[in-house]
């Protein structure tokens, strides 16, 4: 009974570590996953019955035993570092909830189930290690990064419309302040004499005294309607086949992004996913009239949500080539819709260079112009064996797909 109430504890400890373990990011979803955690925390929890079978009447023992435990992960983690980045972030904290909750639950439970009232609990251990068991493989490839669907901007007319629709406070005109006030002051309907009495006021400290002015006539006199307020014009969308500036140039720059999907299935993983490289650092330009239109890519800035990916496309696959250059050479002809700032769908045949090797691609995309910007959406996918690259390994791989995805957002600005 006491071992089993240490695999309840280790059973309870995995499913809370597995799930625990899908936002700390994994160094290496191979070895360290919800499923090794599980696994892991199963016999982190067996070793605690057992420790408790042996020690049940020395208490300090079995805490200090599984205390050195945690600290020989600890240790361990920390020296890994160096060649496992993210290593202790992932297994110190998974340590401290398996190793804690295994310690503190397998008293609690071995008491619990040794009382005949908790007869119903003989279930309980093989429960546990199922509900554990499917959690921790269940969630195996959570970890790892979904597929990224890139989407065109909003449009600038819609940014435009919101902006419009929100309401602002009308100025009003500030009442006079004081009737000598020049600006504000309404015309005399007096007689003479009775204006004199003000102008007095303002241009003589001995002057007759206020109440001697007459304030009754220009009280009633009627105020003169303020001027009509000049429309302020609303900014509308692009709609001529070029920026204000002329230029049919545009920048590609801070917004673009390109990903890269493949299929892969990692050892001691029992499903298959989808590993997502994604970057950022994407410049070059976009011509409307007629020249060539290139793309660049840094492929050293190539990002996913494994280390040991992102070194090995920099120091095995690019080494000496950091650069992907994309050049269109010409345009297709663009329809009236493009320039009116509507989404318009087409194909775009260019050629894509990476060290010495040139390949023809062919990308399905969506754009639009927006009057000083341009933006691009574009699709498409080629396998290995096109671009003249070796399939990648790795010892952790065991199978990675021949077609690999790509997705690419453009936002090219005129300068």
């Amino acid at each position: 009974m006491l071992i089993l109430a240490g695999l309840t504890a280790g059973a309870i400890a995995a499913i809370i570590a597995s799930l625990v373990s899908l936002p700390l990011n994994s160094p290496l979803d191979s070895v360290f996953n919800s499923a090794t955690v599980a696994v892991a925390a199963i016999g982190v929890g067996l070793l605690a019955g057992v420790l408790w079978l042996w020690l049940s009447t020395r208490i300090l023992w079995y805490g200090t035993i599984l205390a050195a435990l945690f600290l020989a992960v600890l240790v361990a983690t920390l020296a890994g570092e160096t060649a496992l980045e993210r290593l202790s972030s992932f297994s110190i904290p998974l340590a401290a909830i398996i190793i804690g909750i295994s310690a503190i639950l397998t008293p609690m439970l071995a008491s619990m189930l040794l009382k005949p009232a908790f007869t119903l609990l003989k279930w309980a251990p093989a429960i546990a290690l199922v509900a554990a068991l499917a959690v921790g493989f269940g969630l195996i490839t959570q970890g790892d990064s979904e597929s990224i669907e890139l989407t065109l901007p909003p449009p600038l007319a819609t940014i435009t419309a919101d902006l419009a629709a929100t309401p602002t406070p009308t100025p009003t005109a500030a009442a006079p302040t004081s009737p000598t006030t020049p600006s504000t002051a309404p015309p005399p309907t007096t007689p003479p004499a009775a204006t004199s009495a003000p102008t007095t006021v303002a241009t003589s400290p001995t002057a007759a005294p206020p109440a001697e002015t007459p304030s009754t006539p220009a009280a009633a006199s009627p105020t003169p309607a303020p001027p009509p307020a000049t429309p302020t014009p609303e900014p509308s969308p692009a709609n001529t086949a070029a920026p204000a500036n002329g230029s049919q140039t545009f920048i590609i720059g801070e917004g673009s992004t390109v990903t890269f999907t493949v299929e892969e299935e990692l050892s001691r993983s029992p499903i298959r996913f989808e590993a997502v490289i994604s970057g950022s650092e994407l410049s070059g330009a976009a011509n409307l009239d007629g020249q060539p239109s290139i793309v660049n890519l840094n492929l050293h800035s190539l990002t996913s949500d494994q280390t040991y990916r992102d070194r090995y496309i920099r120091e095995r696959m690019f080494p000496n080539t950091p650069e992907a250059i994309f050049t269109v050479d010409r345009l297709p002809d663009l329809p009236q819709t493009f320039f009116d700032g509507e989404e318009t769908d087409g194909e775009l045949t260019g050629s894509l260079q990476i060290g010495e090797a040139i390949t023809p691609m062919v990308f399905q995309i969506t754009a639009r112009h927006d009057g000083d910007t341009i933006n691009i959406l574009g699709r498409a996918a080629f396998t290995w064996q096109q671009l003249g690259l070796e399939k990648p390994t790795a010892r952790s791989v065991v199978y990675l797909a021949d077609e690999v995805e790509v997705q690419v957002l453009l936002i090219a600005r005129a300068p």
